[in-house]
This record gives structure tokens, C-alpha cells and sequence, in this order.
């Protein structure tokens, strides 16, 4: 076909090197995980280019053409530099010019490269299909706990010591919660996590189980799919629990302020709790805030409105297969990994055959 493959044949080769051809901003909004961006036009010469395309698509040609041409030679080389690590596979929106001037060049200096067939637009409605058609056909162990308790401290270790973990607010780009953005630079698009979610999941496909962290269907600004937040909401439910002044110093640790950013960050957030906790409260932790008293501050903001408001850490409103203190986390996280062993009659590991 022209040296062009389907989605499924180019992620089925055994060392693609994925080369987004578009332009920066294109690649920021989603792609193909791992892939790596050597755009042909830069932001404003992709803008310039597609006005004129809609104006007369010869002269839109012309003056790509007349952009590209001296960028070849850097082109060539940087795709060269990567080729070292496997095959290039290129592409582009929906695999039009841009890759096919590229796999040209590179076609006639005889370096193996592939072109993918409808480009990324092709890519994202195979992942599409996929979140609309996939079903979990193993138990889910989602891990529950008020703010602080460590869940993700957890989660990390139980994926060191080998669990099927998936760490959606990693994947995600946030925690999740009111302040979940701090700390984290650039939240994920949602393209990106649909795509970097089913690549753990085909990870783990071989596993007999999986755990995640307790979330809503919304995890900051992306959206979990319906088939996984169903089988979080029908999967078996662990509680962590700790003493309050543990879980403030973990909370400080993660989501303490570091820059005048992320001070106004928590002021908005702060400001939005009026409806939750009330005027007067927010008065009060707006002046802690001001004080620089950030204990006070986060040990108000879970008894005032983390623990009012979280039901899925309530015993009485879920059913938990198995409490657990987290004071100490390794111990928590092996009692954990005892549990699902032996509930799943199998050692719940990855399989990397």
C-alpha cells in the first residue's frame, strides 16, 4: 500500500518509532504515545496554510512546498537520529502530504519507513472503537481512603512489588480532587489518556487482575471510560485508613503551595467551597491561607469538607472487602497484596511473557 500500514499493523511491528509530522500545537492536543514530534510547518506556518488552503488549495500547495523545502535537510536528519532506535513510522493528520513528502525523501536515501494509513485521525478512531466495544473480563481492586490516607503512595508500591496496577491520576495528569492540579505541570488531553489508558491496559492483558485507585468518572479535566468506571463501581473495595495528623503531613508533602501559582491556585479553590462549608469557613481558611498557617489550613479542609463530602470512604454507604491502616505504608501495601493474592486463588503479578 505505498508503504503505508493500518494502525493495528503499525503498532503490531515490533519496534515503531512513531514521527508526528504536525504541527506543535496538533501533537499538544493528543497522539500516538511515545511518538515523537518533528513537525514539517510550525504553528503559525500551519495557520498561514490552511486559511489559504480554504481559499485556493494549488496556492496553499505552492507555498507549503516553499515553507518545507529548506527545512529538509534537518528533517532528514532528525528522523535519521531516531530511525536508530527502530522504524519510523510517519504521519500526519490524515496521512496527506506532509507525510508523504517525508516518506519520499526518505524512500529514495533508502532508510525503512513506513507511512501510517489515514494518520492520526485513523489512530484516534481505532481508540475510539476500542473504549465503545472493550469489556474487563478480570476482578477489580480499587483502593479507597479519605484525602491523605496515601492511596497513591500505595498504589506506587504494590506496582513496585509487581501488582497489575493502573495509575489513572498519573495517566490522567491529576489527583482528582479540588487541588489536584498542583504540583503537576501539564495536565493530560483527554486524547492522550484515552490512548495511554489502553496501552496499560493492553499491558496487562495477560494479568488475572488489576488495581486502581478510587476515582470519580471525572479525573480533573478527562473522563474515564464507561466500561472501567463500571467495573470500578461493581470490583472489590479496599479502605485505607489513618489518623488525621497522618494524613495532613501527607497532604502537605504532595500539594503544599511552592509558588505565588500555586497560592492563587488554592485561593480559587478555597473560594469555591462556599457552597459546600459556608461563608464563614471560607473566611477562615482564606485567612490561615494568608497567615501562611497551611496545617491548620489542610486540617480544616478535611474535617470541614473532605470527610463531609467523600461517601466512597464511608463504611456504611460501601462494602469493603478488607480495612487497612496506612501509617505504615509498606506494611499496608504487603497486607494488601496478601489479600488480592489469595482472593484471586493466583499471584496476581504482571506477566511479562
Amino acid at each position: 500500500m505505498n508503504g503505508q500500514l493500518t494502525v493495528k499493523e503499525a503498532l503490531a511491528l515490533n519496534d515503531p518509532v512513531f514521527i508526528d509530522l504536525r504541527a506543535p500545537l496538533e501533537y499538544r492536543k493528543g497522539t500516538i504515545p511515545g511518538a515523537v514530534n518533528i513537525p514539517l510547518f510550525d504553528d503559525r506556518e500551519r495557520e498561514i496554510i490552511g486559511t489559504l488552503y480554504k481559499q485556493d488549495q494549488q496556492e496553499a500547495r505552492s507555498r507549503g512546498v516553499a515553507l518545507a523545502s529548506p527545512k529538509l535537510p534537518h528533517l532528514y536528519a532528525a528522523i535519521e537520529e531516531h530511525s536508530r532506535f527502530g522504524t519510523p513510522v510517519l504521519f500526519c493528520w490524515r496521512g496527506g502530504q506532509r507525510s508523504k513528502v517525508l516518506y519520499e525523501l526518505l524512500k529514495s536515501l533508502h532508510i525503512e519507513t513506513y507511512r501510517l494509513h489515514g494518520g492520526y485521525k485513523a489512530y484516534r478512531r481505532f481508540i475510539l472503537d476500542r473504549l465503545n466495544t472493550e469489556k474487563l473480563q478480570k476482578p477489580v481492586y480499587v483502593l479507597n481512603g479519605l484525602t491523605g490516607v496515601g492511596k497513591t503512595l500505595i498504589l506506587n508500591m504494590l506496582d513496585q512489588m509487581g501488582c497489575p496496577v493502573i495509575d489513572l491520576e498519573g495517566l490522567a495528569g491529576h489527583r482528582g480532587s479540588l487541588f489536584g492540579h498542583l504540583g503537576i505541570m501539564q495536565p493530560c488531553s483527554q486524547k492522550d489518556f484515552d490512548a495511554l489508558l489502553l496501552k496499560r491496559l493492553d499491558e496487562l492483558e495477560r494479568s488475572s487482575c488489576l488495581v486502581v485507585e478510587g476515582e470519580g468518572k471525572r479525573i480533573g479535566p478527562v473522563t474515564m471510560p464507561n466500561f472501567l468506571f463500571q467495573a470500578m463501581q461493581e470490583g472489590k473495595h479496599i479502605l485505607l485508613t489513618a489518623p488525621m495528623d497522618v494524613r495532613v503531613q501527607r497532604i502537605l508533602e504532595t500539594y503544599s503551595p511552592r509558588d505565588e501559582a500555586d497560592l492563587q491556585a488554592v485561593k480559587n479553590a478555597v473560594l469555591s467551597l462556599e457552597k459546600y462549608t459556608g461563608r464563614k469557613n471560607v473566611a477562615l481558611f482564606l485567612q490561615l491561607l494568608e497567615e501562611g498557617n497551611i496545617h491548620e489550613l489542610v486540617s480544616l479542609l478535611c474535617s470541614h469538607y473532605y470527610d463531609r463530602f467523600y461517601d466512597d470512604s464511608n463504611p456504611q454507604k460501601k462494602h469493603f472487602q478488607l480495612a487497612v491502616s496506612s501509617s505504615n505504608p509498606q506494611q499496608a501495601a504487603q497486607k494488601i497484596q496478601q489479600f488480592i493474592e489469595a482472593d484471586c486463588k493466583v499471584t496476581c503479578t504482571v506477566d511479562s511473557s
